[in-house]
């Protein structure tokens, strides 16, 4: 294994740790602000800061960093709206898992778009991983509702999304300019959104605060521009795999933060999955 290929695939692990942390985080916020207003507000902070960054540079934009960033913007876009509705009405650990299925997702779409064949041990490794996070929930405890419904709309788009990235980033497109197409198209899809569809007003409590200012600097454009920095380096499968540890982080942020425990059943399902990485890595990396 090449060492930009390790410190890609620590990378993305630091940013399924980052993203699992959060779903509590934006459960909590969601109290305060409606979906699509805290959506806008989250990504309009990226926007600025990668803004900043770019600085005139923001000239020099080519086609396929415009067109590649507003098409995989928009996956973005309903992966966060399904997650965030998803959210006022399921529990953060179930949304953490349903989002996660984006694990199984990944390969299927890769087969019928011919973009990529799937060897066997990787099949394997996504199995054991969807096991590893069915089992992390406790498997009927709770039953089905509307908000792990629209949950589901959410993996299949950030299903899309890392096919499509991976799909503009293997072209010639700086990282950066990238990236802050894909934020400002979601922030002005999200304003626009919240602009015809919400009616509730905004609560400026300290909890929306700091879930804007975490989700907007670390999760957003922290993780997603180091993601797309990643997937210049990995396949999609194996962003996927590690990205079902995602679930496993927010866990242990329940256990810790809102005395929300595992039980047996979850014990195994988490080592299963850390398994299936491990497994899945060692093939990817033969």
């Amino acid at each position: 294994m090449t060492q930009n290929k390790l410190l890609a695939k620590i990378a993305l692990i630091l940013v399924a740790m980052i993203w699992g942390i959060t779903f509590i985080m934006v459960k909590d916020a969601l109290n305060d602000a409606p979906p699509f207003s805290f959506a806008s507000l989250r990504f309009g902070i990226a926007s600025l800061i990668t803004l900043l960054l770019l600085n005139n540079r923001i000239l020099l934009l080519t086609k396929n960093e415009i067109i590649g960033g507003m098409i995989c913007g928009s996956f973005l876009y309903f992966g966060y709206a399904f997650q965030n509705f998803g959210l006022m009405y399921t529990t953060a650990s179930k949304s953490a898992f349903i989002t996660s299925v984006s694990v199984l997702m990944v390969p299927f779409i890769l087969l019928i778009l011919n973009i990529q064949k799937i060897d066997f041990k990787t099949w394997i490794a996504v199995i054991l991983a969807t096991i590893g996070l069915y089992l992390l929930l406790v498997p009927g405890e709770n039953k089905m509702n509307f908000g792990d419904i629209l949950t589901f709309g959410c993996a299949l788009s950030f299903a899309i999304h890392i096919v499509a990235q991976d799909n503009y980033i293997k072209k010639t497109v700086k990282i950066l300019p990238f990236f802050f197409i894909q934020v400002v198209f979601v922030t002005l899809l999200s304003f626009f959104s919240a602009f015809l569809t919400e009616t509730e007003s905004i609560i400026w409590s300290n909890r929306l605060l700091i879930a804007i200012m975490i989700t907007g600097i670390f999760a957003t454009f922290a993780a997603i521009l180091i993601m797309i920095w990643a997937q210049k380096i990995l396949k999609p499968t194996e962003t996927a795999l590690i990205f079902s540890l995602e679930p496993v982080a927010a866990t242990m942020f329940a256990m810790m933060f809102a005395s929300e425990f595992l039980g047996f059943w979850g014990w195994i399902g988490g080592a299963l999955i850390c398994f299936a990485v491990a497994f899945g890595e060692s093939n990817q990396s033969s």
